[in-house]
């Protein structure tokens, strides 16, 4: 009798433990990474031609962001240089300041300060600050489409000719697409009037495909659209930019 008495606690013990084995933890959730505060990245591209005709093209840039949530601060810097046989073709200078407060999931506001340079296509420089408000239309993990449109000021002094300002209208929209884990498609258009003369107003669109080589490192092909409807004389309206970079993100 004793023996069968140990069995039998043997064999309900055991067979608690295999049915508390087979029942789901109760474990709680791991707790999601927290979006680093710093971020940003650097980018290099460069292309040269020799033989008959002596061609390079170099440009550098960066984006840095500073996210204490709700509020996003970004710096950003672009520059690109061009020359054949040793005369320089082509030079341009882009710079961006930028804080936006997120009110709410979708809805947000911004104030961002710009600067442009680019003697080949008559803008000696191009200084504006521009406030306004934005809205997610779409704001999933891999998808994101967003408007925005704001008024500011703008001060401009060309190649030929007196410098100039004018209060500015503005609106644009981002479009932002991880096809999947290790690329992403964007589309980046600007469009801006001057509120002094409305025919004078310039459109600026960037579209960019990123693909990730490793956690760090990443090619970055885009193609910039820039048109001024009334440029400065003698200079044509259109200009575009095409170019691939090597990216390292930090």
């Amino acid at each position: 009798m004793p023996f069968r008495r140990f069995a039998l606690i043997l064999s309900l013990l055991s067979a608690a433990g295999v049915a508390a084995a087979q029942e789901p933890c109760p474990c709680p959730p791991p707790t999601p990474t927290p979006t680093p505060l710093w971020t940003g990245n650097a980018n290099l591209s460069y292309a040269g031609t020799s033989g008959n005709t002596d061609t390079s093209s170099f440009g550098a840039g960066f984006q840095l962001f500073y996210q204490p949530s709700p509020w996003t601060f970004s710096a950003e810097f672009a520059m690109l240089r061009a020359s054949t046989d040793s005369i320089v073709s082509a030079e341009s200078y882009a710079g961006k300041l930028r804080a936006s407060r997120d009110l709410t999931p979708r809805i947000d506001v911004f104030a961002e300060g710009l600067y442009y340079r680019n003697t080949f296509s008559g803008v000696d420089s191009r200084v504006g600050a521009t406030a306004g408000a934005g809205y997610k239309i779409i704001n999933e993990k891999t998808l994101l489409l967003r408007v925005e449109a704001g008024i500011g000021y703008t001060h401009e002094d060309p190649i030929i000719g007196g410098s100039f300002d004018y209060a500015a209208l503005r609106g644009g929209l981002n479009f932002a697409w991880k096809f999947s884990k290790s690329a992403a498609f964007t589309e980046d258009a600007y469009f801006t009037d001057n509120l002094d003369n409305t025919d004078d107003w310039l459109f600026r669109s960037t579209t960019a495909v990123v693909a990730d080589l490793t956690s760090i490192f990443a090619l970055k092909a885009s193609y910039t659209y820039l048109y001024d409807n009334v440029p400065t004389p003698g200079f044509k309206k259109r200009d575009t930019i095409t170019s691939i970079a090597f990216v390292a993100k930090f």
